[in-house]
């Protein structure tokens, strides 16, 4: 063999070889960073029900949390706060009564010991 043979042979394996590693290295930091993780609580729906005024809310859990919800204004500022519930793995319905509020723009913050998940619902009167 000559050596222009074996030169051109290893330039092309090494090429290859810095091809596969930059594309592991970019598969892992997608994974690690964009995929959405498979323990986090999802909220599925935030319903607002009227007479008398509750809050019907559904989640699906990937494994037994416990979560905890609470009411916040316009500004983010805690208004009232239910009781912590431990829900089993599965899809969970929770039914919160409100409490006496003016109509306006409020958030619903779920929240769990990994996680915390803000949504907006209008109150209208």
């Amino acid at each position: 063999m000559e050596v222009a043979t074996i030169r051109t042979a290893l330039l092309i394996t090494l090429s290859i070889l810095l091809v596969i590693v930059v594309l592991r290295r970019f598969r892992r930091k997608v994974v690690a960073n964009d995929l959405p993780v498979p323990l986090h609580v999802e909220l599925l729906a935030l319903k607002l029900a009227y007479h008398p005024e509750r809050l019907l809310i559904e989640l699906h859990l990937p494994t037994r949390q416990e979560v905890h919800l609470t009411l916040l204004d316009e500004t983010h500022r805690p208004i009232h706060e239910w009781s912590p519930e431990s829900l089993p793995a599965g899809t969970a319905e929770l039914d919160r009564a409100l409490p006496a509020l003016d109509a306006g723009l409020y958030h619903l913050e779920m929240a769990t010991s990994t996680q915390r998940t803000v949504r907006q619902f209008r109150l209208q009167r």
